[in-house]
């Protein structure tokens, strides 16, 4: 990994100093939460994500009070809805998810994350994302490269669907949107290898710029849970897009990332899906 110039080297130590922070207020609660509250059925959030947000985002009032942030608990979807109209004339832009995996941390399942990315006039730039139940972390910045753990990584050379390993995540409005789900799932069963549902977004970016996913899709996202884990695909060498192949937009919610090899198909998977109807 390369050495970056000193105003993103900056924000990158930070981004690794304090995720390790949030991490460890993770750990803290993991297996012993007092209580979970639910935004939706499906969307839950405990007293750890809270915990964890409100130490980053006091860390970074005092590391870099000028620059714009965007968190998950604290703005939702409103305030990533105003981001987006003045995101491309922010210099530093904080994307925060202080605890991706909810639903999987709540279930004492081991993949969740803290995930933090910084956006240069509205493009991911720095990405650090920590699985701290997995002892992972992972950094990317666009340009610079990108490490797990300080070994430097890269994205997979499997050419074709037929060999690759997909990654998905189901949308918070699965339940009204079951048909056109498993209409994506079912072409992706008949066209790659297999299929992994990992339950963090964020991470399943980091499979991909590890190498260990081919390719990965899922509707709904938004940018606290896309920003860190783009800018690492990136930083590897994998590519990342809305579904129609165009150039991807963090405030879109639909996001495709892949080694690059396999993308025109996965564009090609998710264009034209069969609807399953459901009894």
């Amino acid at each position: 990994m390369t050495t970056p110039e000193p105003e993103i080297a900056a924000r990158l130590q930070f981004a690794m100093e304090t995720a390790g922070a949030a991490s460890a207020v993770l750990m803290r609660h993991f297996g012993h939460l007092a209580g979970i509250d639910e935004k939706s059925p499906v969307d839950l959030v405990t007293e750890a994500d809270r915990a964890s947000e409100a130490l980053i985002l006091e860390r970074l009032r005092q590391a870099f009070p000028e620059d714009a942030v965007l968190a998950e608990e604290r703005d939702g979807r409103d305030g990533a809805k105003a981001m987006a109209a003045r995101a491309q004339e922010l210099p530093w832009c904080w994307a925060i998810d202080p605890l991706d995996g909810t639903t999987n941390f709540a279930h004492t399942h081991l993949n969740f994350c803290v995930s933090i990315g910084v956006l240069r006039f509205g493009k991911p730039l720095i990405g650090v994302v920590q699985a701290p139940a997995r002892s992972e972390r992972f950094v990317g910045v666009v340009g610079a490269g990108a490490t797990c753990n300080a070994q430097l990584i890269g994205v997979s050379k499997v050419e074709t669907m037929a060999k690759a390993l997909i990654g998905t995540g189901f949308p918070y409005d699965r339940r009204q949107r079951l048909p056109e789900i498993l209409g994506w799932l079912g072409r992706a069963l008949q066209r790659a290898h297999c299929v992994r549902r990992g339950g963090s977004a964020a991470l399943d970016l980091c499979e991909i710029a590890a190498g260990r996913l081919d390719g990965f899709y899922e509707p709904g996202l938004m940018p606290w849970d896309t920003a860190a884990g783009s800018a690492i695909v990136l930083a590897a060498g994998g590519t990342v897009s809305g579904f129609d192949g165009g150039a991807h937009d963090l405030f879109a919610a639909n996001t495709l990332a892949s080694n690059g090899r396999i993308h025109a198909e996965l564009v090609d998977l998710v264009a034209a899906v069969d609807r399953f109807d459901i009894c």
